[in-house]
């Protein structure tokens, strides 16, 4: 009996010291128009170094003491974005070798042999993206929800008119598409969330349906 609940109690702290790590989220919009601006600033910020040297030693030391402020309040502007990154339809998110890509979005009353249970069925049209060396696998059971405006959480639900399966392995540098449904109430917005069970932060779209 002992050994049962020690075998138990490993497992939860494994499962605990997993859940602790950190997903990598990033989204790939963003990054490549940074990229491009990074590019476009490197001749301007040339000439600004080069106009700084030229100055005295006087002008020199308030410009360390302004910089010095600057890193002082880059660190403080760091240390407060803790809230996740609101992503748009569209926008195409890295999230652990994984990009995804909220496509479109849309609601439907159902049909003859289906209705909601709620209001409407919420579908989304999804990419998604396998950029490592090896498979990798999606649950949109485990892994996706969505939020409306007054913050309510809504699972996956079964309606048979959505195109395609997102579950199951994903080959590395392959590709797959499909809709998925949810069952909502009426909402001004919505917000899609991709989460990994296993690890910290989540992937959120921010959109209205019709």
């Amino acid at each position: 009996m002992r050994r049962v609940l020690f075998l138990i109690s490993m497992t939860m702290i494994a499962l605990f010291l997993v859940a602790c790590d950190e997903a990598v989220i990033q989204n790939v919009n963003n990054e490549t128009n940074n990229d491009v601006q990074e590019n476009n600033n490197g001749t301007s910020e040339d000439a600004n170094h080069i106009e700084n040297n030229l100055g005295t030693n006087e002008t020199s030391n308030d410009d360390e003491k302004i910089e010095g402020n600057e890193e002082e309040l880059e660190l403080v502007s760091k240390e407060n974005n803790d809230e996740p990154i609101i992503n748009e339809m569209g926008d195409t998110v890295h999230f652990n070798d994984l990009h995804i890509t909220l496509n479109d979005a849309y609601l439907s009353e159902g049909g003859e042999w289906e209705t909601p249970f709620n209001d409407y069925y919420l579908i989304l049209d999804l990419s998604i993206e396998n950029t490592a060396d090896e498979p990798k696998n999606v649950s949109t059971l485990l892994q996706m929800s969505v939020v409306d405006d007054e913050n309510y959480s809504y699972d996956i639900t079964i309606f048979t008119e959505t195109k395609g399966s997102l579950d199951g392995e994903i080959g590395p540098g392959r590709t797959t598409r499909g809709e998925v449904a949810f069952d909502v109430d009426s909402s001004s917005y919505y917000e899609f969330v991709y989460e990994d069970p296993f690890r910290a932060g989540q992937a959120i779209w921010r959109f209205e349906a019709n």
